[in-house]
């Protein structure tokens, strides 16, 4: 991709995106502009995983905070979608569909209309896949921590696609048909949203009916979120959602018992521990602290595990005091 395509693209995503506060530069970028440019949104669990590798990394970067929730929904807006298809090419043939409470690539398909999208002005590249942002990220970096060493890449890697894997959307806008534990401005916000969600991307296939592309990318969609109603809506979908993610929670525990360090893969602090921290922080935000908290005194390895990874100064600015990230009842000893 030219530097041409790039910035006619970058200009049509950025059309929109003007309010200074959301959209500006992080960290110090010395006399030029930042090599990169990162769409996120603040409490996006796969925007949480790219913003804390940069700060691991110590990397300065044009920061926009697309605002994804209602009632602006900036992810929809036709500008960003066609930079991130561009990004997205590889996989257009595999579109988001279906929904099974993830958001992984590799399971979900390419979704058009999520963050985060990283563009590499240097290399002329657009990163669509928070999994392969990271990754990229470690390997073309040469400053801060290695995240990724080579001895132990395949036991990193697999941790990172365990943490891909676990149904995270599906306990953010689904209740636990036994007992909804979320915060209760997340049961509110949650009410109808995928409604919301379909009709929002209509509005904006309004501006895109010349770009049968782009018509194709929000029918998918839409597929996706109707779908995703449906799913948040069957109490059997959500059991067994809940009941992996519990699974997932022992299986860590086994790790660390096996790691030989304060890591769970060993000694040393990797992308492993980045995408953990965001997945434990994240459960432990929704009320779901109790798979290895109190109720469950003998996993007092993960509570251990969780204290070091939301201790560590990158974490710390990249996820819980970033601005705009809501705090919850659950976490609050982390709020001063």
């Amino acid at each position: 991709m030219t530097v041409i395509e790039i910035q006619r693209l970058v200009e049509g995503a950025n059309a929109n995106l003007t309010d200074k506060e959301r959209n500006c530069v992080v960290g110090d970028s010395g006399s030029g502009a930042p090599r990169f440019e990162v769409y996120h949104f603040a409490f996006s669990l796969c925007s949480e995983k790219v913003r804390t590798v940069l700060a691991e990394k110590q990397v300065s970067y044009i920061s926009h905070d697309v605002q994804i929730l209602p009632p602006s929904m900036e992810n929809y807006y036709p500008g960003y979608v066609k930079l991130r298809m561009k990004g997205g090419e590889v996989t257009a043939d595999r579109m988001v569909g279906a929904y099974t409470g993830r958001s992984s690539t590799e399971s979900e398909g390419f979704d058009p209309c999520v963050v985060p999208t990283v563009v590499d002005h240097k290399a002329g590249k657009v990163l669509v896949d928070s999994k392969a942002i990271c990754m990229y990220l470690d390997k073309i970096i040469n400053g801060g921590s290695e995240l990724v060493p080579n001895d132990i890449a395949d036991e990193v890697q697999r941790q990172v696609s365990i943490v891909d894997r676990t149904p995270h959307v599906a306990v953010l806008y689904g209740a636990d048909p036994d007992g909804d534990v979320r915060p209760d401005f997340v049961q509110e916000a949650m009410v109808g949203i995928h409604d919301f969600k379909v009709m929002k991307l209509r509005e904006n296939m309004k501006e895109a009916r010349d770009d049968e592309k782009l018509m194709a990318a929000y029918e998918h969609k839409i597929q996706k979120e109707t779908a995703a109603k449906h799913f948040v809506q069957t109490p059997g979908d959500m059991r067994a959602a809940i009941s992996e993610i519990k699974q997932i929670v022992r299986e860590l525990d086994f790790d660390l018992a096996t790691s030989n360090g304060d890591w769970v893969c060993g000694e040393r602090y990797t992308l492993a521990d980045v995408v953990w921290a965001v997945s434990l922080f994240r459960l432990k935000w929704l009320g779901m602290g109790y798979l290895w908290e109190a109720e469950n005194a003998s996993l007092d390895r993960i509570a251990n595990y969780a204290k070091r990874l939301f201790d560590r100064l990158s974490f710390q600015q990249a996820v819980i005091h970033w601005p705009r990230s809501p705090p919850s009842k659950y976490v609050r000893e982390y709020y001063s």
